[in-house]
């Protein structure tokens, strides 16, 4: 199983610009694209069929593993991130058609793209963001992830220390629990710039949310007082935040495994 969440995007199907993101100084850890489309009920079918069009595309093509992409589901939702291995990549949003140029799988990926112009979706998000250094957590145990839990918090202007430290606290924390699962936090850098999305992948809703869970596994080894605080400190920092599920859609990816 893969520690990392390594999705990627179907850039040339959106057709949807991306500006430089922010800069930053300091420790760089994984980019990678983040995609969010919204699908009309009716449409869903047909949004999902040309997906798995395009990944057949890609088997015939032997589309190589840079271009790899995982997808997840959350009701009419669709959402595909994946890594990037240099900025150069944002600059020539036409590189992932032309490695389907000249192979088996090029016809394909055309009755792909015509599909999609027929479709009723909008793209909701398209976002470059980082997985920081420090706020990982990886297990050895490996699962079979098949659901993502994402909690995204906007913060308070200047609270960005305050939020590396307990950041780091929290995957202290997540070590000290013997937590079963792998997790993650990301800052943006392009679109929602003021918000950090932190993600734990999963394998089972039953026991993810039952004797697996952080609350569950906090109140074993007697660290309430020390849950409450931290909770406590990161709720001061932030004005809003949400909370969403994302099943993993195996037969609409291509190339990296969880």
């Amino acid at each position: 199983m893969r520690t990392r969440l390594l999705l990627s995007f179907l850039v040339a199907a959106l057709a949807v610009p991306v500006a430089s993101f922010a800069q930053y100084e300091g420790e760089r850890g994984l980019l990678g694209e983040f995609v969010t489309w919204r699908v009309a009920p009716e449409a869903a079918t047909d949004f999902e069929a040309a997906i798995i069009k395009v990944v057949e595309a890609a088997k015939l093509a032997n589309l190589a593993e840079e271009h790899a992409w995982l997808m997840w589901q959350d009701g009419f939702d669709y959402a595909l991130y994946g890594p990037t291995n240099n900025f150069a990549e944002f600059d020539d949003p036409e590189a992932w058609m032309r490695a389907f140029q000249g192979t088996p799988g090029e016809a394909m990926l055309n009755e792909a793209m015509e599909a999609f112009g027929s479709l009723d979706y909008q793209v909701l998000s398209r976002e470059v963001i980082e997985q920081v250094p420090g706020w990982d957590y990886q297990v050895e145990e490996p699962y079979d992830v098949k659901y993502a839990h994402m909690y995204e918090s906007w913060m308070k202007p200047g609270t960005e220390m305050q939020a590396d430290e307990i950041s780091r606290e929290w995957v202290a924390m997540l070590t000290e629990l013997g937590y079963p699962y792998e997790a993650a936090g990301f800052r943006v850098h392009f679109g929602d710039v003021g918000r950090l999305v932190y993600i734990t992948w999963y394998d089972d809703q039953a026991d993810y949310y039952g004797p697996k869970a952080q609350a569950t596994l906090v109140e074993a080894k007697g660290g309430g007082e020390k849950w409450q605080d931290l909770g406590n400190r990161w709720n001061a920092l932030i004005t809003r935040y949400e909370e969403s599920t994302w099943a993993f859609r195996a037969d609409m990816s291509y190339g990296q495994s969880m």
